[in-house]
């Protein structure tokens, strides 16, 4: 049995943001699986800006590509010393 369970007061999960540490070569690494999973999106549905802008599709790119800019950013950061 597979049941999706409802979030209640009872049954809540901690949805704050969490930190994570990486190495230099994670962090390489993590680039490149977010730079992939992009262009992934492209492949997969080449359309899938046609969907509307509340559609789970969209939403999930535009946290991808949000989650691949803040990476970059911090691997960026790297470099200005």
């Amino acid at each position: 049995m597979n049941e999706t369970l409802e979030l209640t007061e009872e049954n809540y999960c901690d949805q704050q943001p969490v930190t994570m540490e990486f190495t230099f070569e994670e962090h390489d690494f993590l680039n490149d699986i977010l730079c992939h999973a992009s262009d992934g999106m492209y492949v997969a549905c080449p359309s899938f800006h046609d969907f509307p802008d509340d559609s789970e599709i969209q939403r999930r790119f535009r946290m991808l590509e949000q989650m691949r800019h803040k990476s970059n950013q911090l691997w960026k950061n790297r470099f200005s010393n």
